[in-house]
């Protein structure tokens, strides 16, 4: 915050007056997410992208095509979980710490509080109240590797420690819906509504753009690498096509066997002497 304060002032009072959204010992530990992004925009757009350069009707019948492939699939699923299963985000992430996990070292304090040890740092624990001093678990809702290195001692199922966000329960109110089939338009009612005809407008030249328009901070993607060398001057920053500085060309010894070549043609070999005696 001290070199964002350096950098611009604005910028520090902004971030102190929206704490909750961007600084993870705020976030609300009922919700049990411990990342707060749009990352689920750029992965719609990245599944929309072969739509769109559809008309408005094609492109949003493309996406309820695909809503429903996706949402009926984990219809599916959750009928098929049983009660108190895992989801499989959870259970990956029960995988990845509990191997973490053996590294640490739990100590038992009395009470149901306990001390683990992981490197050279002390997290205090307590089971009871699922609290961890590294903060991970609050707010994520799954136990942290601190939290599972005491709940294997004591003989515990960690499952049992996991927040219901991501258990069956959960995941099938999430997928309680799925998006019913929908018969073709020209099966539809005639209800003697006027037609909507597309707009009279010129279409401009070239192809559609079928990608999206970067923000002005955003990296250029695929751009062409900007660090060239000259083959002629051999600096960086331009092509030899380009240079200016008339350095050596490649080319040049090239130009020197055209030149020599030149030079025994202008004096003369044996075949322009038989030429010139059969002239005469």
């Amino acid at each position: 915050m001290e070199k964002i304060s350096e950098y611009n002032a604005n910028a520090t009072a902004y971030l102190n007056s929206c704490i909750e959204q961007w600084s993870r010992h705020k976030f609300d530990s009922t919700v049990c997410c411990d990342h707060n992004t749009t990352n689920f925009v750029e992965s719609f757009n990245a599944c929309t992208k072969p739509f769109r350069d559809m008309p408005v009707f094609s492109l949003l019948e493309a996406i309820r095509s695909w809503c429903m492939q996706r949402v009926g699939a984990r219809f599916d699923k959750a009928v098929d979980m049983e009660e108190g299963q895992l989801t499989a985000y959870a259970l990956k992430e029960l995988e990845e710490r509990t191997a973490e996990s053996r590294l640490c070292y739990a100590t038992a304090c009395g009470g149901g509080e306990f001390e683990v040890r992981d490197g050279h740092v002390n997290f205090p624990i307590r089971l009871a109240t699922r609290i961890c001093a590294c903060g991970k678990w609050q707010i994520c809702g799954i136990p942290c590797k601190h939290a599972l290195r005491v709940i294997y001692d004591q003989r515990m199922n960690p499952h049992d420690f996991i927040s219901p966000w991501f258990k069956a329960a959960a995941y099938k109110l999430t997928y309680a819906e799925h998006i019913h089939p929908m018969a073709d338009p020209s099966q539809w009612p005639d209800f003697g509504l006027p037609s909507i005809q597309p707009p009279t407008i010129k279409r401009p030249s070239g192809r559609p753009a079928k990608k999206r328009k970067r923000g002005a901070n955003e990296p250029k993607k695929g751009k062409r690498n900007t660090n060239l060398k000259c083959g002629k001057c051999r600096e960086f920053g331009h092509n030899s096509r380009t240079c200016k500085s008339g350095g050596t060309s490649a080319t040049g010894p090239s130009t020197s066997k055209s030149g020599a070549a030149g030079a025994s043609t202008s004096n003369g070999g044996p075949n322009t002497r038989k030429r010139s005696k059969a002239a005469a």
